[in-house]
């Protein structure tokens, strides 16, 4: 009965982090005396992409600084600048058949808005607008690699 009840607490503290890290779909598969599998998946998510974790589960990353940017010329078009805080691949869209990005050029957003997904470590990252206000200038393609403090779009 222990071990049921360990099994259990495991599964709700996966579903708490599942919450908190507003994960699309993840899928956990215990290899022990009895084959067990789990997968979560939110209702309204139906990604193409491929979603996985597996035990054991990496432990949070601390908060990165975030990187000083030196003024320049063009520091008005940058007052609303978007950057990574991952490294990892980007991806415009729901999913590689979605007809539509998540944004385009000269929309409105508001804040916590989906505006494009950062794939790290086999996780979607779903990255949301961090204020509202107009999608100005998109600085990345989809697929495309980016580093931490990458330039994403600027919002302002």
């Amino acid at each position: 009965m222990a071990k049921q009840d360990s099994k259990l607490e495991m599964i709700s503290k996966l579903i708490d982090m599942f919450k908190e890290k507003g994960l699309g779909e993840f899928e956990v598969e215990f290899k022990e005396e009895d084959t067990s599998r789990i997968k979560l998946r939110m209702a309204n998510y139906s990604s193409g992409y491929q979603v996985s974790n597996s035990l054991p589960l990496p432990a949070p990353c601390p908060e990165a600084p975030t990187p000083s940017h030196q003024p320049d010329e063009n520091q008005s078009e940058k007052s609303g600048l978007v950057s990574s805080e991952m490294v990892g691949t980007v991806y415009l869209k729901q999913s590689p058949e979605a007809p539509t990005p998540f944004v385009k050029l000269g929309q409105s957003v508001n804040e916590g808005d989906t505006i494009l997904i950062i794939e790290a470590m086999k996780t979607m990252n779903f990255i949301g607008a961090p204020h509202a206000g107009t999608v100005r200038k998109i600085m990345v393609d989809d697929g495309e690699p980016v580093q931490f403090g990458s330039e994403l779009m600027i919002i302002d």
